[in-house]
């Protein structure tokens, strides 16, 4: 992946949970935004097409890929289906797909979804779910990215799908913040680069990048 040098500093906790986990809470909006653009570079993937959208999930905020990820990632590498089986077992539906790249490299992959109670064309529309999500697992296997799509990530219980509108703290949770801050950086001697920096997160408002500050505080006491 190409090297991401975010305009506001990261502290070493935030920049190792995403680096580690994907976790990309820890990040400032315009950090957020360095990372999506670096990630779509190293791909080949157009950042203007949204090929990656965020979710919430066990706390974390990672990124997982969208139809439009899997539609350029499988031009890009030339990935095309040369064997598709489906399967029913009971009240489950599970499609296998085989899939090569342009230079020959194969791989396999499953799609299962539940079928239990349908019929007719709700039971058609769940075999097509589930030859998608086969399809979509390919070819971000043979993409080498180990993420998850979109037709996963709406069947993981406690995940929740979310807008950059809607990572945006409410006002309060602003305010709090800022005072937190401003309490912490009290104790900091009037030189000291942290307190500079907790200077600016709290002049800027943003909550990304005074949670930093703060993180950064309680790692250096």
């Amino acid at each position: 992946m190409n090297e991401i040098t975010p305009t506001n500093p990261v502290n070493a906790s935030a920049l190792e949970r995403v680096l580690v986990a994907g976790d990309l809470s820890g990040l400032s909006e315009s950090q957020r935004i360095e990372y999506y653009k670096a990630v779509c570079e190293s791909l080949g993937l157009n950042p203007l097409t949204r090929p990656f959208e965020y979710l919430r999930l066990n706390g974390r905020l990672v990124l997982y890929a969208t139809r439009a990820a899997a539609d350029q990632l499988r031009s890009i590498h030339g990935i095309s289906i040369i064997d598709a089986r489906i399967e029913r077992q009971d009240d489950l539906i599970t499609v296998t797909v085989r899939g090569r790249t342009r230079d020959g490299r194969e791989d396999l992959e499953v799609g299962v979804v539940s079928v239990a109670g349908l019929r007719g064309e709700a039971l058609a529309n769940a075999q097509m779910k589930a030859l998608t999500k086969a399809k979509r697992r390919l070819t971000l296997s043979l993409a080498g990215l180990g993420w998850l799509d979109e037709t996963e990530a709406e069947t993981i219980p406690g995940a929740r799908r979310v807008s950059e509108q809607q990572i945006a703290p409410a006002p309060s949770e602003v305010e709090e913040l800022r005072q937190l801050l401003a309490d912490r950086a009290k104790g900091l001697p009037e030189d000291s680069p942290l307190r500079a920096w907790a200077r600016e997160a709290w002049r800027s408002g943003n909550a990304d990048s005074m949670r930093a500050a703060l993180s950064a505080i309680e790692e250096a006491e």
